[in-house]
């Protein structure tokens, strides 16, 4: 896969450990604070054409730890990737452009997230 992007956000992944419960006024403001983070730091862009694999990095730092691997995307990286969509990155994060979302961790001098943007087009999604 050709990677199209690579993109540091001084955004901070959470795990959802603390649960979302049944408001999701907490959520929808995250949202459109990365949204706005994203459009101050001119980070808006005109979307990927093409499908794209996204690789989601979470470097943390300091006396954080690794978290279980099935609790980077279950946190509030939806809230990050409905942001991107507002602010052009991709048209729309369903399945005809966001082909594959794949997590993972490493420690790192700050706490951000680390997003590559991959072409996807041309990968067989059928496997026997």
């Amino acid at each position: 896969m050709k990677l199209l992007l690579r993109q540091m956000l001084e955004l901070k992944l959470t795990n959802g450990n603390d649960g979302r419960g049944n408001s999701f006024w907490k959520s929808a403001k995250f949202r459109k604070d990365c949204e706005r983070y994203l459009r101050i730091n001119q980070l808006n862009r005109k979307p990927f054409d093409v499908p794209v694999a996204v690789h989601v990095t979470r470097l943390f730092s300091g006396r954080e730890r690794l978290w279980d691997s099935s609790s980077i995307g279950r946190g509030n990286w939806k809230e990050i990737e409905d942001a991107l969509v507002a602010a052009g990155w991709f048209h729309d994060d369903c399945f005809k452009w966001i082909r594959r979302t794949v997590f993972d961790q490493r420690k790192h001098n700050e706490s951000c997230v680390l997003v590559e943007v991959f072409d996807f087009s041309g990968v067989s999604e059928c496997r026997s």
